[in-house]
């Protein structure tokens, strides 16, 4: 790494992120020194790098880690990687699926940024797609216990008493 010399694995794996180059994000990842949830002066990690960016492939690899923590806010805006990727403007099919993988690997889309602005509250109300995602997600988040089949019987009826 000789063109990368002063740089540290966690700034090169940010570096990797910026410019969408999954082969160096991958030896960066495998790297005994690095730290998923590295982040820069203003408090943006791989995550935000990617997800500001539109490094897809970065992001498809780094929301696999179990360690990442998906819902890192920077410091400046308190924005996650998911409001990052909502705000991601150069390709939309880029954005779409990057806003999709984040928030299948368990991204929160009610964590509001300091402008108190959830994901789902930045999202263009023309984009039917995008709210789709969002509506599904938030959906996910409403379930509660009431919500769940209870499977077991009362205790007073007999299993021959049931139908087959």
């Amino acid at each position: 790494m000789d063109d990368q010399e002063g740089a540290t694995h966690n700034e090169i794996m940010l570096a990797a992120c910026r410019n969408d180059q999954d082969d160096l994000l991958k030896e960066m990842l495998n790297s005994d020194d690095v730290d998923y949830n590295f982040v820069d002066g203003i408090g943006d990690g791989a995550l935000h790098y990617a997800a500001k960016y539109g490094s897809l492939s970065c992001l498809e690899l780094l929301v696999t880690l179990k360690a990442i923590d998906l819902n890192m806010r920077d410091r400046i805006d308190q924005d996650t990687p998911l409001h990052k990727a909502v705000q991601y403007k150069e390709d939309y099919d880029i954005a779409i699926a990057m806003v999709d993988q984040l928030l299948e690997a368990g991204a929160d889309p009610r964590i509001e940024n300091k402008a108190k602005m959830t994901p789902p509250m930045m999202v263009d109300p023309k984009d039917e797609d995008m709210k789709e995602l969002f509506d599904q997600a938030m959906a996910a988040y409403e379930v509660d216990d009431s919500d769940i089949a209870d499977d077991e019987y009362p205790e007073d009826i007999d299993d021959d008493q049931l139908s087959e």
